[in-house]
């Protein structure tokens, strides 16, 4: 059974999420954000990045994404936060893919690299 609510801080149930539409897990995130009155600049920029974090934590060992998350709530983030520090990582790698100046980098082994060495102080620097 799908999930009805989506709460980024708590885990999600891997196998309902991904049994999601794209456009179903965008309105979870959004009702979401809209129930906890969180006034965001661009909802559906936020959704978008929550989305694709949540899809890679669905992944499990498949992908780095889900081990980042956990090591970052045992430094002392909660889930919502590491949601958000995973994401501002994917958001500067989507930002330099736009760019495209360099077109012999391996965007997915770059991403994983700087996941890999992203910690809470790391991000709560950047966050302040």
């Amino acid at each position: 059974m799908a999930p009805l609510q989506y709460d980024p801080h708590e885990h999600i149930i891997s196998e309902a999420w991904l049994e999601l539409d794209e456009s179903e897990r965008m309105e979870l995130v959004r009702r979401y954000h809209r129930r906890q009155r969180i006034r965001l600049p661009n909802e559906t920029i936020h959704a978008t990045i929550h989305v694709i974090v949540e899809n890679q934590v669905a992944l499990g060992d498949a992908f780095p994404a889900k081990a980042v998350l956990l090591r970052l709530m045992k430094e002392g983030l909660d889930r919502h936060e590491a949601i958000h520090a995973i994401g501002s990582v994917l958001s500067e790698e989507l930002f330099v893919l736009m760019k495209a100046q360099n077109a012999q980098r391996d965007p997915k082994a770059d991403y994983v690299e700087k996941l890999k060495s992203l910690t809470a102080e790391s991000w709560r620097k950047l966050a302040s």
